[in-house]
């Protein structure tokens, strides 16, 4: 079997798809699409290889053709696929959201300047004891406790990261949907912080358990992780994220210059 023809999971079955607990699985044709994206995403298919045909899909996963043709169809929508009639399905280049890492602007901003619609499809709001950690970043504010956002972002309704902000206990939001803007208009429009500068850290992170979920991909799936420290007008640390980002879907660049 070549590259192209490579079906993801091996013979007969499909891959355990993650979940979190006490949440319903994802529909039979959305597991199977979360497989075959992870596999673009992890590189096992590249762009313009041709996968297996539906029937082989069917058999490979032990589903109905009408399940593999949905998955497909899905994954057509979100620009992972096209179709070539009378040829086959073959992996589609991705149009991802590129820029600078110079320019400090929001997800939401760094969303929109590239057509899309940006959006929230998860938030998870919580007050909880800081750890040691947030006790260093935040050493400037009298810190009695910590408000944690988890948030999926999206862009036309697309997943495409995953944020872990972590905020000073008095920015606490009154009702999350008010976190479903920038968190940086957030902190200027009802705190007056405006955000000036970051320090900035890039490494690689594996989706959790939670992540898989909400992103739709397989767990343990590679994702490129911004950490950022914000800082307010007097330089002050205000807002501490973990941006995961989809690797086919964000494309960052750097300017550098010789000294």
């Amino acid at each position: 079997m070549s590259k192209g023809d490579r079906v993801p999971g091996g013979e007969g079955k499909i891959p355990e798809v993650a979940s979190v607990a006490g949440a319903p699985r994802l529909p039979l044709p959305r597991q199977v699409a979360s497989i075959i994206r992870s596999d673009i995403i992890n590189g096992h298919w590249e762009t313009g290889d041709r996968i297996p045909s539906e029937d082989e899909l069917a058999r490979q996963f032990a589903v109905s053709r009408a399940t593999v043709r949905e998955a497909i169809s899905w994954l057509t929508l979100q620009g992972y696929l096209v179709k070539k009639r009378g040829v086959g399905t073959f992996v589609a280049q991705a149009s991802a959201i590129s820029g600078g890492l110079e320019s400090l602007i929001s997800i939401t901003q760094w969303i929109e300047r590239h057509g899309y619609k940006a959006g929230t499809s998860f938030v998870d709001m919580r007050r909880r004891e800081p750890t040691a950690k947030e006790q260093e970043v935040f050493s400037a504010w009298r810190l009695d406790s910590v408000v944690e956002i988890q948030r999926v972002r999206t862009a036309n309704g697309i997943p495409v990261l995953y944020c872990i902000d972590v905020l000073p206990g008095q920015f606490a939001a009154d009702n999350p949907e008010a976190l479903d803007e920038s968190l940086f208009q957030y902190l200027e429009g009802r705190w007056g912080q405006v955000v000036i500068f970051a320090k900035s850290e890039i490494d690689v992170a594996q989706a959790t358990r939670q992540m898989a979920q909400h992103l739709q991909i397989a767990m343990g799936t590679p994702l490129l992780r911004l950490r950022q420290v914000h800082c307010n007008q007097q330089s002050t640390p205000v807002l501490w994220s973990q941006d995961h980002f989809i690797t086919d879907r964000f494309h960052f660049e750097v300017m550098r210059h010789r000294e």
